[in-house]
């Protein structure tokens, strides 16, 4: 399966065909659900928001080789083990403007990655991730639900 080239894409060719009636392949979210959420892994990523490792101690590494550096795609309907279930309050007023954060948010990235390339951050389910690790995610993360919203064809 192809994936998006994080962070070296164009987000607006994506964010564009999404309208905040558009219909989602598989799962509940709306339009605007899905792009805020995609802005969750970015904080975690830059240690701005903290989340506990759910995965044993054990079974961190398999499961980081099995489902993040494998070419699988990630798993339709994997709950994120941090969320309450349901649909998640949104926190911006348009689907327009949850873009543009998520466009600033990769920016936020980026920029703290080129300035930080040695730092690391817990996955709730990877665990400790490094640079090239959370990039892997993020192309892994953005391939999901641009695929579960019909914007993207690996």
């Amino acid at each position: 399966m192809a994936f998006i080239s994080f962070p070296d894409f164009d987000l607006l060719a994506y964010t564009s065909k999404l309208k905040t009636d558009t219909i989602p392949v598989w799962g509940s979210m709306t339009s605007q659900h899905m792009l805020e959420h995609m802005l969750l892994p970015l904080e975690i990523a830059q240690g701005k928001l903290i989340v506990e490792v759910v995965t044993p101690a054990e079974k961190v590494e398999k499961t980081k080789l099995l489902f993040l550096m494998s070419e699988a795609p990630l798993k339709r309907g994997f709950p994120a083990p941090f969320l309450k279930e349901g649909l998640q309050d949104l926190k911006y007023s348009s689907l327009e403007e949850a873009s543009l954060a998520l466009h600033n948010e990769i920016n936020n990235f980026i920029k703290f990655w080129n300035e930080n390339p040695d730092a690391g951050f817990n996955h709730p389910v990877f665990g400790l991730l490094n640079k090239a690790e959370w990039i892997k995610f993020q192309s892994k993360h953005f391939t999901h639900h641009f695929t579960q919203f019909g914007i993207f064809e690996g």
